[in-house]
């Protein structure tokens, strides 16, 4: 089989289950490092340990996330038909059993981008303050096993109830000013506040789908809504009035939303009562962003739509080229349908706040050598909740290393951070988690989880 026609598979099945149509700031694994310019963003009392320092413009600070709780085996499989093919779960030869019983009980996928395009800052050993541009972009999606198990149902079983079916996009830029001070000889505070303007949001949520066999065919009824703004993009209507998809033309326009937030973070150091001991907090992305005009599509939740069911869907086929697959989204536009209702002049999304717990200690016998325990919480549509335990080596004044283990609501991971900070410049490359089993064509098998950094930026002054 094609290689391109695996990656349509799983693509098709994973992402076009959507229906009919990036959490962290920088790099987790350098939280206890001082030599790491870009902590600050995860808790705004951590400065940067020299003077002053000025971002390289699109290489300050990459930022990748994509995690998810399945991958390509949950929904491929050896074909019983067709020996040394695969075929997609939607096949006669892939009993329901086998396909539900792997599955967890909602099938979610996140991925985020984050990106600094401009920053710098200075300041003293008492004080300092730090002006950054960043891009953020986070794509989330929750599909609940019940409707898996009912597109696999065919025309046998009588009555299905799903719930709680969730599709978010969401695009900004993030224009932050951030201060940290010193209070004392123990105390570091620091704020940070944010102006955010929007470039493209889009929220789909079905609350419900209630579907009843009758007949030769179903009868569904669904509520729930799409809501999207996407300054210049236009909608395929059909002639009912429901939502078809995107128009391929695209015309730019600058964008029209606009939010606030704020990051709070402390520092205290201990060393009055337990030497090399100290303890921080953060909450981060408090806030929200107000969209202005928002496109608005909602089900008649009165209407029982009749659905002739989903089609067998067979990567092995070859005559149409696998063209079934693509219309998977067509099968979602027959069964849920979305009217456009019109526009809502403005709608307040909150921001997915994050909330960190640090503690480090650093050796009496070795002071180039530390141990973190750092315990992150983010709010949203996947709550998330993450213990990550660190060891911090710094054998010279500019090279830093650090490894780690973190157990999470995702399950374990590993990360590494490796970190250069002469005179002059700060480098870095991070892996706060890498979990995925891939397959030749670097398509995760299972529930994966590949979270990486790098950046460089230009550090001068000396030496806080």
């Amino acid at each position: 089989m094609k290689k391109n026609n695996i990656r349509k598979s799983f693509v098709a099945t994973a992402m076009l289950l959507m229906a009919t149509m990036s959490y962290a700031q920088s790099s987790v694994s350098g939280y206890f490092l001082e030599g790491f310019n870009q902590r600050y963003q995860l808790n705004p009392a951590l400065a940067p340990e020299r003077s002053g320092f000025m971002a390289i413009p699109g290489v300050s600070n990459i930022q990748v996330n994509a995690e998810g709780s399945v991958g390509m085996s949950h929904f491929l499989f050896e074909s019983k038909s067709k020996p040394g093919m695969l075929t997609t779960f939607m096949s006669s030869d892939v009993k329901a059993d086998e396909f539900l019983d792997a599955l967890p009980d909602a099938s979610q996928f996140d991925v985020d981008l984050n990106m600094d395009i401009l920053g710098f800052g200075f300041g003293n050993s008492n004080w300092y303050t730090m002006f950054n541009v960043k891009m953020r972009n986070s794509e989330k999606v929750s599909l609940p096993k019940d409707l898996f198990a009912f597109m696999k149902s065919g025309l046998t079983n009588g009555e299905y109830m799903i719930k709680d079916v969730n599709v978010t996009s969401i695009t900004y830029l993030e224009y932050s000013l951030t201060h940290s001070h010193k209070i004392g000889d123990n105390l570091t505070i620091g704020v940070a506040l944010k102006f955010l303007q929007g470039a493209a949001y889009a929220n789909l949520n079905i609350d419900e789908i209630d579907a009843r066999l009758s007949d030769n065919e179903w009868l569904v009824r669904s509520n729930g809504t799409l809501k999207a703004s996407v300054p210049g993009m236009k909608y395929k209507l059909s002639d009912e009035n429901t939502f078809q998809g995107l128009e391929d033309k695209y015309t730019f326009k600058m964008p029209s939303s606009y939010g606030f937030a704020v990051d709070l973070g402390a520092e205290y150091d201990f060393k009055d009562l337990v030497k090399g001991l100290k303890v921080s907090a953060s909450v981060s992305d408090i806030g929200m962003i107000d969209w202005g005009q928002t496109t608005t599509f909602a089900t008649n939740n009165q209407e029982y739509v009749r659905f002739a069911g989903f089609k067998e869907y067979d990567v092995t086929s070859k005559d149409n080229d696998n063209k079934e697959l693509e219309n998977i989204g067509d099968d979602f536009k027959d069964m849920i349908k979305l009217y456009q209702t019109g526009t809502e002049e403005s709608k307040s999304v909150e921001l997915d706040a994050t909330f960190r717990l640090g503690a480090e200690y650093e050796t009496p016998f070795a002071k180039w050598l530390s141990f973190g325990e750092l315990m992150t919480f983010r709010t949203g549509l996947n709550p998330y909740f993450e213990e990550r335990t660190s060891i911090c080596m710094s054998p010279n004044s500019w090279f830093d290393i650090t490894g780690n283990i973190g157990f999470s609501t995702m399950g374990s991971s590993m990360g590494l951070l490796v970190n250069l900070h002469p005179a002059g410049f700060n480098f870095f490359f991070a892996v706060d988690r890498i979990k995925a089993d891939f397959n030749p064509q670097y398509i995760p098998l299972k529930d994966f989880g590949l979270n990486f950094s790098l950046g460089m930026n230009l550090a001068f002054g000396a030496k806080r």
